[in-house]
């Protein structure tokens, strides 16, 4: 079922205006406690002006996410209770950036998230001044 979805977002790309791109993220959940990997696969839009939002899902948990320049906030769900989390996006190189986020549970099961985002749009990358 994933690699229909992976085929669908890859092909929306062509499809639709290049500001849309398929996200395919790997993620190293509660990294302050026992490590859990985890893929996810999502959507993101160019806002323009470095701005930026989407969704993203790994099967059980998902998100709506919006950011600026390196911060990103989010507001989502893991299956059980609604999740919220904030944080920081760095870009490694051109489509691929790394994401360290908390995220705080409605149960107070706080956490800690690294994530590796790989984007297969026409992402610029963040100007350094």
């Amino acid at each position: 079922m994933k690699k229909i979805s992976v085929i669908i977002l890859l092909l929306s790309t062509i499809i639709i205006s290049r500001d849309i791109s398929p996200v395919i993220s790997i993620r190293y959940d509660q990294i302050d406690n026992d490590i859990q990997v985890t893929d996810a696969i999502g959507l993101q839009f160019d806002l323009g002006k470095n701005r930026f939002t989407g969704f993203d899902t790994d099967g059980i948990d998902y998100r709506i996410y919006t950011g600026w320049r390196f911060g990103k906030i989010g507001l989502g769900h893991d299956g059980v209770n609604p999740e919220y989390t904030i944080g920081a996006t760095y870009d490694i190189i051109d489509n691929i950036a790394l994401d360290l986020e908390f995220i705080m549970a409605d149960d107070n099961s706080n956490s800690m998230r690294m994530g590796l985002n790989i984007n297969f749009g026409d992402i610029q990358p963040i100007p350094e001044n």
